[in-house]
């Protein structure tokens, strides 16, 4: 997207701080260990910045772990992940492992390989492992993997008050206090994507206060105080929080049906990825809840992709 999403920033947060949790669904039965995370990492094509690189040990040889993570599957994306692993191997020149996890429910994993071929024979051959999350539903129920609770309502059939109790029940069984705070304030943001915000604000309203210790809701916390100081510090802290999130799960909702329209068009009529790039950059400057969602009822009915952006064109841009 043109903006990095609230989604995202949980991703980075979930991939920066709980790697270990995405190494043991991708490598089960191997003893690797991690050893930290690399930071800021640019590769020269040219600048491109890959956000989740770990340094990572197998048998006593350093290597690299490139997480990548996908809602949909982008047609792009294995030739990407093959330019990234060339880049990261020269800069760095340690071998790079290359993860995909999928995490929305879908019918299959897509395979992970990108292939060139010579009069239909496949010439050269570029693999790496996929993971669809749901798969592993369980063993995020069980608490074995509690640190990827917040994901819990992406990956369930059923998304429903339910599953949020029991994410909040994973957290809440989690020791480490700053490590709680990180992951509630993940699990609002990740849900905003599919509840309505008022509803999400009750819901976690007694997990409010230990939602202060999370790094990266700190900045939505710190705008509502300043806004609220003349009526107190006490006051100001608790509305500051309160526009925080909400201002947070508003932006949390429009993406999601933002991205609702693309799957659907996607699953539909499979557009072109420079379609898809133009048709992100246009549903970003839409701010207005109401017409997304009347384009999401849009994109399931049409009969093409040239009827849709008429539709699309005859509405202008909202912004709300």
């Amino acid at each position: 997207m043109v903006e990095q999403s609230y989604f995202d920033r949980v991703l980075k947060i979930l991939a920066r701080n709980h790697a270990d949790a995405f190494l043991r669904l991708a490598f089960p039965h191997r003893p690797v260990r991690l050893l930290g995370t690399v930071e800021n990492v640019e590769i020269d094509l040219p600048a491109q910045r890959v956000d989740f690189v770990h340094q990572i040990e197998d048998e006593g040889t350093e290597k690299l772990l490139h997480l990548e993570f996908q809602t949909r599957h982008e047609p792009d994306l294995p030739r990407r992940l093959f330019v990234y692993s060339g880049a990261l191997t020269r800069r760095f020149d340690q071998e790079v492992l290359t993860l995909v996890l999928y995490l929305e429910r879908r019918h299959r994993v897509p395979p992970g390989v990108y292939e060139t071929r010579l009069g239909g024979e496949v010439v050269n051959r570029f693999r790496y492992p996929t993971v669809g999350l749901w798969e592993h539903e369980g063993r995020i129920r069980s608490g074995e993997l509690r640190a990827l609770a917040p994901l819990l309502v992406v990956v369930a059939e059923e998304r429903d008050e339910g599953v949020l109790a029991e994410e909040r029940r994973l957290i809440l069984e989690e020791r480490d206090e700053r490590r709680r705070a990180e992951l509630l304030a993940a699990a609002v943001t990740v849900a905003s994507r599919y509840f309505e915000r008022d509803f999400l604000w009750d819901f976690f309203r007694e997990e409010v206060e230990m939602m202060r210790g999370s790094s990266f809701i700190e900045e939505w916390i710190e705008e509502g105080i300043r806004k609220g100081r003349e009526e107190g510090m006490r006051e100001g802290l608790q509305q500051g929080l309160q526009q925080g999130l909400q201002q947070g799960l508003q932006q949390g909702l429009l993406q999601a049906r933002r991205e609702a329209i693309i799957d659907v068009l996607v699953t539909r009529f499979d557009p072109t990825y420079r379609y898809l790039r133009a048709l992100e950059a246009r549903l970003e400057r839409i701010g207005d809840l109401g017409t997304l969602r009347e384009l999401v009822g849009l994109a399931a009915q049409v009969e093409s992709l040239e009827a849709f952006q008429e539709h699309l064109d005859a509405l202008g841009d909202q912004t709300g």
